[in-house]
């Protein structure tokens, strides 16, 4: 009885120091196992664009448009008449954007532009006529102002392939209608030159316009699952001169002498002006 008893207590003893041994190696096991699974979990919480939520948001787009100049000059070599200014420029955005509900969004945005126009010149003539002749035509122009606008947009979903990693994922895709007012200022101006021994004339005139902007447009925006979006816009422009000054001179064919240009206006009415956009932003 005693050999039992002793053979029980040591069997009772060698089961207990095992169980011991294993609860000291389960902490090691525990303390990896949450740590796998916490970082697991940050990476599924990172944290990812919302789309049916409220936003900040900065925009930057590229655009080209023309504005209506009044040059005009009836002379020997060249005749020049209003026409419209071709202009291509950016413009910066910031506002913010709130989630209305059932896919609508309303967003405010304060926007700044500037668009600008390089000269081009024209030089005719050759060192071995024997009457040289020498024409040149500079032509400037920029535009540049700030708007507010108020868009309405509706936000879905919609699931792209990437063409480059062969993934799908989730694009936003967001049509939107926008209005907007500004204010604005423009300046053009024009130099011409015809230099031959039998005429001579020029016709240099600069105008600076300051003007109200009412504009209504549409567009589409297209956001990642990251918050970067890209956008395409085109927009219909009313700009209205509340004032007009005019400067320069002009000399007819052969004239001795040239006479100088002066003038202003008000409230001069141009034509509509669609502006055609393509940018991109990010939403935070």
């Amino acid at each position: 009885m005693n050999k039992i008893l002793l053979i029980s207590m040591f069997l009772i003893s060698l089961s207990a120091f095992s169980q011991e041994e294993e609860l000291a190696d389960q902490p090691q096991d525990a303390a990896a196992t949450p740590a796998l699974v916490s970082v697991v979990d940050a990476d599924d919480a990172e944290e990812k664009h919302k789309p049916y939520a409220s936003h900040w948001l900065t925009s930057f787009g590229f655009e080209t448009s023309k504005y209506e100049v009044p040059f005009e000059f009836y002379g020997v070599k060249k005749n020049i008449r209003p026409k419209d200014q071709e202009l291509t420029g950016g413009r910066l955005g910031f506002g913010g954007q709130i989630y209305l509900g059932a896919g609508f969004a309303t967003t405010s945005k304060l926007e700044g532009y500037y668009q600008g126009t390089l000269f081009t010149k024209a030089i005719n003539g050759g060192p071995n006529e024997k009457d040289v002749e020498f024409a040149s035509t500079k032509r400037t122009g920029s535009l540049w102002g700030v708007d507010a606008t108020q868009s309405l947009s509706y936000i879905f979903e919609m699931k792209t392939r990437n063409p480059l990693m062969g993934e799908w994922s989730y694009l936003y895709v967001e049509p939107f209608i926008e209005a907007g007012l500004g204010k604005g200022f423009a300046y053009n101006s024009i130099d011409y030159k015809y230099l031959l021994v039998t005429a001579n004339e020029s016709y240099r005139s600069a105008t600076s316009d300051e003007f109200t902007n009412a504009k209504i447009g549409a567009g589409v925006n297209f956001t990642s699952t990251s918050g970067f979006f890209l956008f395409l816009k085109v927009t219909q422009n009313r700009y209205d001169v509340t004032d007009r000054k005019i400067t320069g001179a002009v000399r007819p064919n052969l004239a001795t002498s040239e006479t100088s240009l002066k003038g202003s206006s008000k409230d001069v009415k141009l034509d509509p002006v669609t502006i055609y956009a393509l940018g991109g932003g990010y939403k935070f």
